[in-house]
């Protein structure tokens, strides 16, 4: 090809194009359990209402809900990743081999949020909300304003096991947030008078973006590091759909996905999508849509045992995710088993 402003950017063109539709055909999670805030500014100020009254009957004037004081603050930040092509490869015709590093950077960055989402999500047993404790703790306060009103747990478990987590994505206000400034896009740096292509021959390609991701609504996820099985199940959801507002109203939660680690997914596919599970009818059968996402595995505070392979047959017992396959392809017979 010869070099010139117009066959650049033709080719920036091309590279675009490949870009654009790879990000439509990329799969993606975050945007089921997040709600998507479109931001203005460097940060955003978050201040949810301490209490979510739901409706009352109209009797005498109205009560005003105000915002709570108490709020938080998602700063957002920068993301990009680049790559070079020679000149000396355009000019022999060979720029269409850097057409599947173009496809995949759009496949990484499209993904990115997911990583940042469900990394967030699997460091809740350590990071503080807005009502100050951690996002999954065992203290919440029902009221900010009201210490009498008692607290809440929103995780359960000895932490022994892989996590798993049921969130309620049935309405606007979502258990994680989503900042978005600057969608991703792709850019070019391949002026001739750009120092990368004057002094190095390089003409530089590149994605970025702008966003973060934060939490939401602690009552709106629950956590549990118990062996996931049908009655876990029962239990983690009994207590998420029982909570209550501080003027005693039920909260109307429900979970609507379930969210866990590669090592759980035949576990969390069984109770979720069997008809019958050991010749019983599975009344949890299409209960949740299940979301399995080894980006949980990028949170600070996983452990070895997320990476493990769940039993469900023997609940308290997994297994090395690189322990290897057996002969009779069913799982290792336990130590002293």
């Amino acid at each position: 090809m010869e070099i010139s402003a117009s066959s650049l950017n033709l080719l920036f063109t091309n590279y675009q194009s490949i870009f654009n539709q790879a990000i439509e055909s990329a799969q993606s999670h975050y945007a089921d359990v997040a709600m998507i805030v479109p931001s203005k500014t460097s940060a955003e100020m978050y201040s949810f209402l301490q209490n979510l009254p739901g409706m009352r009957e109209w009797l005498g004037s109205r009560i005003v809900n105000q915002l709570g004081t108490t709020g938080f603050t998602i700063v957002n930040r920068n993301w990009e990743q680049t790559i070079e092509v020679d000149r000396n490869d355009i000019e022999d015709d060979r720029y269409g081999l850097f057409g599947p590093l173009v496809r995949d950077m759009a496949v990484s960055g499209a993904t990115h949020p997911d990583e940042l989402v469900f990394s967030l999500l699997g460091d809740g047993f350590k990071t503080k909300c807005y009502d100050g404790q951690n996002f999954f703790d065992t203290g919440h306060p029902v009221s900010l304003n009201d210490k009498g009103k008692g607290t809440y747990a929103n995780v359960f478990g000895s932490g022994k096991s892989a996590p798993w987590f049921l969130l309620d994505c049935s309405r606007p206000l979502r258990p994680l947030i989503f900042q978005n400034r600057r969608q991703l896009q792709f850019v070019q740096k391949t002026n001739m008078n750009d120092d990368n292509v004057f002094f190095e021959r390089k003409y530089l390609y590149g994605a970025e973006a702008r966003y973060n991701a934060g939490f939401g609504l602690p009552q709106l996820a629950f956590a549990c590091t118990d062996p996931l099985t049908p009655y876990n199940y029962s239990v983690v959801r009994a207590a998420m759909m029982s909570q209550r507002a501080e003027n005693g109203r039920p909260l109307g939660i429900r979970p609507t996905h379930l969210v866990t680690v590669p090592g759980n997914e035949s576990t969390a596919l069984r109770i979720l999508r069997s008809e019958t599970i050991e010749a019983s009818t599975n009344e949890w059968a299409g209960s949740a849509v299940p979301i399995i996402t080894q980006f949980l595995l990028g949170a600070s505070s996983a452990t070895a045992a997320w990476e493990n392979v769940a039993d469900f047959l023997n609940p308290n017992v997994s297994y090395a995710s690189g322990a290897g396959t057996t002969a009779d392809g069913k799982p290792p017979v336990a130590a002293g088993g």
